[in-house]
């Protein structure tokens, strides 16, 4: 009769252990990039939504899309239609997956993207840098060209 000794158990188990390592690494970097990447297509979505309600001038406003870093909290970016954030009038807000934060704008500042009536071109061009907090190098940016594209 034949059977296994110690040190190949050891073996077996070892390497079990290695390629489960391995493969919860690559999910939970897989979840991230596929969390950034919704993200991403979320805020262009909102951001494409401002452009439009813009260039109809649906409310007789202006409308804008407020993105927050604040040092404490999670961000988040708010829909809103006014002249700026500060005398607008609310209409949505989302906050980042747990996971991800912004790059751009820093931790602890702000940023507005306000499109013009009819026009729907933007105050000058900007830039939204998001990355996942468990792998900083893994990025996304997201450009708005002063000629209204929205490009990621």
């Amino acid at each position: 009769m034949r059977a296994f000794t110690l040190i190949e158990l050891l073996i077996v188990i070892g390497i079990t252990v290695v390629l489960a390592t391995i493969s919860f690494l690559n999910i939970f970097n897989f979840r991230g990039q596929n969390d950034l990447d919704l993200t991403v297509k979320e805020i262009v979505v909102v951001l494409r939504n401002a452009q439009d309600r813009s260039i109809s001038q649906e409310s007789g406003s202006r409308w804008g899309v407020h993105f927050e870093n604040p040092v404490s909290a999670g961000g988040f970016y708010d829909l809103f239609s006014g002249i700026d954030y500060s005398t607008s009038s609310l209409v949505s807000r989302s906050t980042l997956r747990s996971n991800l934060q912004f790059s751009d704008p820093a931790g602890g500042n702000s940023k507005d993207i306000i499109f013009s009536p009819v026009s729907g071109l933007p105050g000058g061009s900007s830039t939204i840098i998001i990355f996942t907090k468990n792998n900083p190098s893994v990025s996304s940016t997201i450009i708005v060209n002063s000629n209204g594209q929205i490009q990621y």
